[in-house]
């Protein structure tokens, strides 16, 4: 009912064809990168220069003009683009440094398709300031890996009155099959009105990852991914413990890699040996104050690969917990780790990649025994496969084995049907639906799972239904569910209508109820969220008041903190909550957020408040903090989170992070330094410091175990 809502609410469009162009193919071009385009070759490019706005109006000429040269060789993609930039001071060049958030800076995006079918694609975007990311899209814009990194490059060069990207792809970084043609976008953000204009679909319900409504660029049979074979070999030095620095056994040498090769241009296998995480970022602090697990995303490179592929399970966000997942059949943060303890990853295998219309993902962990939390060796199991129907229409299953805790078998399987239109209603349809079964061999029991989730994209319409749940008996051992036994069923309706004038971008107004049952019926929690008013300027500030309501009958008392516990029962509570945040596109940004009302039998004021300087590309200095107050009857709690992110970028190549956390529930300060050294795309030098302290009961501050880590990861491509 809600889609057909907001079908009925929706204007009809009628959208242009797809842009097209003919990629030439140009040997021995000589092409050096400095981004300044003066090689012959790219007189011989193909050209696109037909671009329109998406925002703050659509579909008009774009103006400043903006262009794209594309050429290609047989090992080689190169792109060179120009934009023409009247307005060169107010240029927002914030980021340099490799994957940076790119929201407000003057940047381009763009797509490759490279199956052409409309559903898989390679992402990457250049910052004027020399930042580069990139990413993996699936399900036609659905599934977003970001963190996934590829092998390419990029010059960047400002000008008076322009600026110029000079790119590199090399064809063994991307995957793809004999077709000649592949579907491609481009976007184009610009600071200085925070406009943004596109070579296809430049409609305000599809975004560039919606890779279907792209154009088409053809001229690559042919192209070539030479052996298709890489090594990463890496080498670390590194101590752990503050103590052992000083012995002579506290640091000591280690080793490991990946190696990888193309099985066939579109299959992709992988063998991974003493696999070392020391790089990866630490988490985010947050403090828990309901009776369900808070849920952190996965952050380390060799999951993160091929990520996409492996996705099964839920794909929106929870609804009135804490905005993340619930249910997750596979979720490859359990391997590795156990009780917030690192497990040794011994060895590994993947094969990510497809075979026709088959998308196949297997993966096959080796892990190590680890004394202090009493895991002994486990050997872990997953398999992916998915069937591509038609363009719209994928079915797939996924089977898991393995327990990364216990030396008992899990056994997890299941199949599901996703969906993605953008044609049978005018925006953007999708439909995931799963049902998933356990096995446990420490209980004995066998539990099942499901899910169903409806979403709707317009121009100014957002609509989604979910229904998804589980019986007390599943337990994925590689899977994360939130609240077994129980069953989520919400729905989501967001109209952000577009005032004519210069001030006003959009408004908002959103509605979401949501309920938790039992497996019978029965009600355990639920609740309304209501943004009566929102507002989004054109400068990129934004408002926001938000209303909530909240039920939760918990059948037994749990604690939230320092002896302050909610006895079983039946509560109901409501709390106003408003929410401001300035662009980030300006040197100094804040954002601030405060809520108060009930919490279950008592009161609630949470206020959080963040402030970012950017005075330079090169430097970042952000202080965020939160504070939570409890008035409850068995007594009063004050709660508060602080983290401060020190960054410079020396270059776009070498930059330094630095993430200082505390909060007064654990009573410790953590500090994660990380020094990176991208000599070039999979060849880079971490240097990684993390050290802390505690402040014990009678206020004696002690260290906390120190670590350090320098790694030099070397790939070498065949």
């Amino acid at each position: 009912m809600i889609a057909l809502a907001l079908w009925l609410a929706a204007a009809p469009q009628q959208h242009g064809e797809h842009p097209s162009a003919q990629v030439p193919v140009i040997e021995d071009a000589g092409i050096t990168l400095d981004g300044l385009l003066n090689e012959p070759a790219w007189q011989d490019a193909a050209l696109l220069d037909d671009f329109h706005t998406v925002e703050p109006v659509e579909s008009l000429d774009v103006d400043p003009p903006w262009e794209v040269r594309i050429f290609r060789s047989a090992t080689h993609l190169y792109l060179g683009m120009t934009f023409w930039e009247p307005e060169p001071e107010k240029m927002v060049l914030q980021n340099e440094r490799r994957d940076a958030l790119l929201e407000d800076d003057d940047r381009v995006e763009f797509v490759f398709d490279t199956f052409g079918d409309g559903n898989t694609a390679y992402f990457f975007q250049i910052s004027a300031g020399g930042s580069r990311g990139d990413a993996l899209i699936g399900d036609n814009g659905r599934r977003f890996n970001k963190p996934w990194n590829g092998f390419w490059d990029a010059r960047v060069v400002r000008l008076p009155d322009r600026w110029i990207v000079e790119v590199e792809i090399p064809f063994a970084t991307l995957t793809f099959g004999e077709n000649d043609v592949w579907g491609a976008n481009f976007e184009r953000g610009r600071g200085a009105d925070r406009s943004t204009s596109r070579w296809a679909a430049a409609h305000r319900e599809f975004r560039i990852q919606n890779v279907r409504e792209g154009g088409e660029l053809s001229g690559f049979a042919g192209a070539r991914h030479g052996a298709g074979v890489e090594l990463r070999p890496y080498l670390k030095f590194g101590g752990r413990d503050g103590a052992a620095l000083a012995s002579d056994d506290g640091f000591d040498f280690d080793g490991g890699g990946e190696l990888s090769w193309h099985v066939t241009p579109q299959l992709t296998a992988a063998l991974t040996w003493n696999t070392d995480f020391a790089e990866t970022e630490v988490d985010e602090r947050r403090v828990n104050l309901g009776r369900f697990p808070l849920f952190f995303p996965e952050k380390r490179d060799f999951f993160l690969q091929d990520s996409t592929t492996f996705q099964f399970g839920e794909q929106g966000s929870g609804f009135g917990d804490s905005g993340s997942s619930s249910l997750l059949p596979f979720f490859s943060r359990r391997i590795g780790r156990v009780d917030d303890v690192e497990i040794p990853v011994d060895v590994g295998t993947r094969l990510a990649g497809r075979a026709g219309p088959w998308d196949i993902g297997f993966l096959g962990v080796h892990t190590g025994a680890e004394a202090s939390v009493g895991v002994e060796d486990a050997d872990l199991f997953v398999l992916r496969p998915s069937f591509r129907v038609d363009n719209d229409l994928a079915v797939g299953g996924l089977l898991t084995y393995g327990d990364p805790a216990l030396d008992t078998s899990n056994t997890v399987a299941g199949a599901d049907l996703r969906w993605n239109s953008t044609t049978w209603l005018p925006g953007n349809t999708t439909v995931n639906a799963f049902l998933v079964g356990s096995d446990d061999g420490a209980s004995g029991e066998s539990g099942f799972g499901f899910g169903f989730e409806g979403s709707f994209r317009s121009e100014d319409w957002r609509g989604s239904l979910r229904s998804l749940g589980s019986d007390e008996n599943f337990r994925p051992a590689l899977g994360f569910v939130r609240r077994p036994g129980e069953w989520l069923n919400s729905a989501s309706a967001e109209w952000m209508p577009r005032p004519d004038g210069e001030i006003v971008r959009n408004y908002k107004f959103k509605f979401t109820p949501f309920v938790w049952t039992d497996l019978e019926g029965d009600l355990i929690s639920g609740g309304l969220r209501v943004v009566p008013f929102g507002v989004e300027w054109e400068s990129g500030d934004e408002f926001e008041i938000e209303l909530k309501t909240d039920h939760d009958r918990p059948p037994t008392a749990f604690e939230i903190e320092d002896g302050v516990s909610v006895e079983a029962g039946s509560y109901s509570w409501e709390q106003i909550e408003a929410d401001f945040s300035s662009s980030d596109a300006r040197p100094v940004s804040i954002g601030v957020q405060a809520s108060y009302g009930g919490y279950y039998d008592g009161e609630a004021f949470n206020y959080e408040t963040s402030v970012s300087w950017k005075p330079h590309p090169r430097f970042r200095l952000r202080f965020a903090y939160e504070e939570n107050r409890l008035d409850m009857p068995a007594g009063d709690l004050v709660i508060r989170v602080e983290q401060l992110n020190l960054d410079f970028g020396f270059s776009p190549q070498l930059t330094w992070q630095n993430l200082v956390q505390a909060d007064n529930e654990s009573d410790t300060l953590g500090v994660q330094s990380r020094l990176h050294w991208l000599i070039k795309d999979g060849r880079e030098v971490f240097l990684v410091i993390e050290t802390g302290w505690e402040r014990l009961p009678d206020g004696t501050i002690v260290p906390e175990e120190r670590q350090l880590a320098l790694k030099l990861v070397w790939a070498v491509r065949f």
